[in-house]
C-alpha cells in the first residue's frame, strides 16, 4: 500500500487569523529550537555560560539562508535569477540550497568566533557540529510536505505518490535524509556524553562524513537537478564530495592529535 501525499509546495498547516504558517517554516521554526535546546544541554553538562548562545545561533541561521540562497541563485538556476534579479530577494518563494547554507552558516560562526574571542573557533565548531543535526532533519520533513526533491519510481510497499507531481509511487529520499539525520544526531550525543571535550575535531568529522556520505548515496535514489556528469552523478552530488573530504581531513587530524581547544567561557 501506497502513501499519498496530496500537499504541494507552501503546504499549509494552520492558520492564525490572516497569517498562513507553512509546514516548512513550521518544521524550520522547530529545528532551530531543538538546536537551541540542544545546544544549552552541551553548554550546562560542560558548565559553560549560556548567555550567547542565542547570539551564535542568530549568527548562523542569518548567514546560513544568505548562503542558501546565494548558492541557488548561483549553482542551480542562475539562468533564471539573471533573467529575473528581482526575485534573488524573494526567499519566501522557495530556493534554499542545503550546501550553501552550511558555507553560510560556518561563516556566522567564524563571525561570532571573532567578535567574541573567548568562543574558540574550533570549540564552537565542534559543538555546533553535534547541535544542528536535529534541524537538518526537521527540515528535510518540511520538504516531504511540500512534495520536494522526491526520488525516483519505486515499485517498494513503502513508496510515496506525491500527488502534486504525479500518481507514480517514489522513493521518499528526503524521509530517508531525516531518518539519517535524527540517527547521526543519537550518535553524537552517544559520543558527546562518553568522551566530552576529550577529543577535539571528532564532531566535526562525524558531521561532515556521516551527513554528506548518506546524503551522497541517497543521491541515486533522487530525481537529479540538472543533467547528470559521467552519465552517473549529479551536480548536487558533486557537491558533497569536497564535505565527505573535509571529514575526513578532520578525522585524520583528531587522530592523530593535531587539533586543540583554545579558551573558551
Amino acid at each position: 500500500m501506497y502513501l499519498f501525499i496530496n500537499w504541494g509546495p507552501d503546504a499549509i498547516a494552520f492558520h492564525l487569523g490572516p497569517i498562513a504558517v507553512q509546514w516548512y517554516g513550521l518544521f524550520w521554526g522547530s529545528g532551530l529550537m531543538a538546536t537551541f535546546f540542544i545546544g544549552q544541554y552541551i553548554l550546562r553538562t560542560l558548565k559553560r555560560d549560556e548567555d550567547k548562545l542565542t547570539i551564535l545561533i542568530q549568527y548562523i541561521f542569518v548567514l546560513g539562508i544568505i548562503g542558501a540562497r546565494l548558492m541557488q541563485v548561483f549553482y542551480y538556476e542562475h539562468d533564471y535569477f539573471f533573467a529575473h534579479p528581482e526575485k534573488i530577494i524573494a526567499v519566501w518563494e522557495g530556493g534554499l540550497a542545503s550546501h550553501g547554507g552550511l558555507i553560510g552558516g560556518v561563516l556566522g560562526l567564524l563571525i561570532f568566533c571573532y567578535r567574541n574571542p573567548d568562543y574558540g573557533i574550533m570549540w564552537t565548531l565542534d559543538h555546533a557540529a553535534i547541535a544542528v543535526l536535529t534541524l537538518a532533519g526537521l527540515i528535510r520533513i518540511g520538504n516531504l510536505f511540500n512534495s520536494e526533491l522526491y526520488g525516483t519510481p519505486t515499485t517498494m510497499p513503502w513508496g510515496f505518490i506525491f500527488t502534486h507531481v504525479d500518481n507514480v509511487p517514489r522513493h521518499p529520499v528526503v524521509l530517508y535524509e531525516a531518518i539519517s539525520y535524527f540517527t547521526l544526531q543519537l550518535i553524537q550525543l552517544y559520543l558527546f556524553n562518553r568522551y566530552k571535550e576529550a577529543k577535539p575535531g571528532l564532531y566535526v568529522a562525524v558531521f561532515f562524513i556521516g551527513l554528506f556520505g548518506t546524503r551522497f548515496m541517497l543521491e541515486f535514489l533522487k530525481v537529479p537537478e540538472g543533467d547528470l556528469i559521467f552519465n552517473a552523478i549529479s551536480s548536487t552530488q558533486l557537491l558533497n564530495i569536497p564535505f565527505i573530504i573535509t571529514g575526513f581531513v578532520f578525522l585524520y587530524l583528531m587522530l592523530n592529535k593535531k587539533l586543540s581547544y583554545s579558551t573558551t567561557e
